[in-house]
């Protein structure tokens, strides 16, 4: 075995003569012949090497799906979503094509979008256009049926990772193989992504290419006895990406001269037309929609905190209420001169001014007491509302989705919990200021000592 080492400052390119051009494209006849309808044949790209790689219909009518910027905002997951859901901008569309411009972003979304090409070549072709991609998007591309280089100068580093925003330095390598743990369970090509992602992003590991007895791209830590291979990383010194030319030389991408729409031409397709404007349509719709929602959740986390304030204030006026009605209690005052009592036929008699007094007194405390249960009704009114609100925000997807959103949500939450805890409390001072009023009423015109 010849094996030519490649590391991170030299970036020597070397590929074995025929590598497959087609990264992860694996669609059997079966399902490509239900995909066209049985009505329109369908080959592999001129180029290809690889008996796995996705047979093409000779005809294309694409829709673009732009990928740019930081992943986090949803708004192309959210389209995908809703072109899967069969929407009518999705009619006579039998390819999609993704434009990746991406600069970084969260682990949780790219997982989303990884799952969700997935289910997009499950129906048809997905062809990959560079632009650029790097941080955690970086992988992306890798998944397509067929990844395109349009119009980059061939030193140009098009897939550059770095961390994902939301995934601690001490966690990288713990998040990488789980991630790829989870891609890995799908059938047939996988292995191959996963080892050529795991190398690219675990800087621990090496990086062989080759190609297996099929003519089909291979990769992995090591590289099979007999094999002609190339080295592209070795343990700490182990490169953050792939120059255009090193993913057309590795047979990971096809290089296309021109622009868009000369790639129906680099793919051996008949006619390839775009159905402007679809995509963009889709995610700007998906992106006002996500806007939306932001408004709508910072609107109920501001009457959450709202309510909790005024859920508290509630609660230090009502201790403050009881203490006053407590002191209106009328067997406090009951011996004043406003009215007499004596006794005589084994009971207290009490004069009309007493008993005068002792309603009056009654009438007292009971309002004192009324004003305790409307502190109380309230303020479990505002708790309700605050939890109401907590509970709502948590199921709400911008709680899985956005971590900004999904802090604040935990901050009202906490909160709430800090109230709930006390409810308890209140309800046994909402209880018994009833109670007290019960027994008012029940001795309004029977004086007690």
């Amino acid at each position: 075995m010849e094996t030519m080492r490649l590391n991170s400052k030299a970036w020597i390119v070397a590929m074995l003569a025929g590598v497959s051009l087609g990264v992860v494209g694996v669609v059997s006849e079966r399902e490509a012949a239900a995909q066209s309808g049985g009505q329109e044949s369908e080959t592999l790209p001129p180029n290809s090497k690889c008996p796995r790689d996705r047979k093409l219909p000779s005809t294309i009518t694409y829709a673009v799906l732009p990928l740019d910027g930081e992943l986090g905002d949803a708004s192309v997951s959210e389209a995908i979503d809703e072109f899967l859901k069969g929407s009518a901008v999705s009619k006579g569309i039998n390819a999609i094509v993704i434009k990746f411009n991406g600069a970084g972003g969260l682990e949780a979304e790219v997982a989303r979008l990884a799952q969700q090409i997935f289910k997009l070549r499950s129906r048809m072709p997905v062809i990959g256009v560079l632009g650029s991609c790097k941080g955690a998007a970086a992988e992306l591309p890798l998944l397509c049926d067929y990844l395109m280089v349009v119009g980059q100068p061939k030193e140009t580093l098009v897939l550059d990772w770095s961390p994902p925003a939301d995934v601690p330095d001490a966690k990288i390598g713990e998040n990488i193989e789980k991630h790829l743990s989870d891609l890995s369970k799908r059938p047939g090509e996988r292995a191959y992504y996963v080892e050529l992602t795991r190398g690219m992003l675990d800087p621990t590991r090496d990086l062989f290419l080759w190609r297996g007895p099929d003519g089909c791209a291979e990769a992995g830590g090591t590289a099979p006895t007999g094999s002609e291979s190339f080295q592209m990383s070795e343990g700490s010194d182990t490169a953050t990406g792939f120059t255009a030319a090193q993913l057309e030389t590795a047979g990971l991408a096809i290089e296309v001269q021109g622009g868009m729409a000369d790639i129906g031409k680099a793919l051996g397709v008949k006619t390839w037309t775009e159905k402007t404007g679809v995509g963009e349509r889709l995610v700007a719709e998906m992106h006002a929609r996500h806007e939306k929602e932001i408004a709508d959740e910072k609107t109920s986390l501001k009457a959450g905190f709202a309510a909790i304030k005024q859920a508290r204030n509630l609660v230090g006026a009502l201790i403050e209420a009881e203490s006053i009605a407590r002191e209106t209690d009328p067997r406090r005052r009951q011996f004043t001169p406003s009215y007499t009592r004596s006794w005589g036929g084994n009971r207290w008699s009490y004069s009309t001014g007493g008993t005068y007094a002792w309603r009056k007194n009654c009438d007292t405390s009971t309002a004192a007491w009324n004003a305790v249960i409307q502190l109380y009704d309230a303020a479990s009114t505002a708790t309700a509302q605050a939890k109401q609100i907590s509970e709502s925000l948590a199921k709400s997807p911008l709680a899985a989705s956005d971590p900004e959103a999904k802090q604040d949500i935990a901050s009202l939450t906490s909160e709430v919990d800090a109230l709930m805890v006390q409810s308890g409390m209140l309800t046994i001072k909402g209880q018994n200021a009833r109670a007290q009023i019960a027994w008012l009423k029940q001795n309004y015109n029977n004086p007690v000592r």
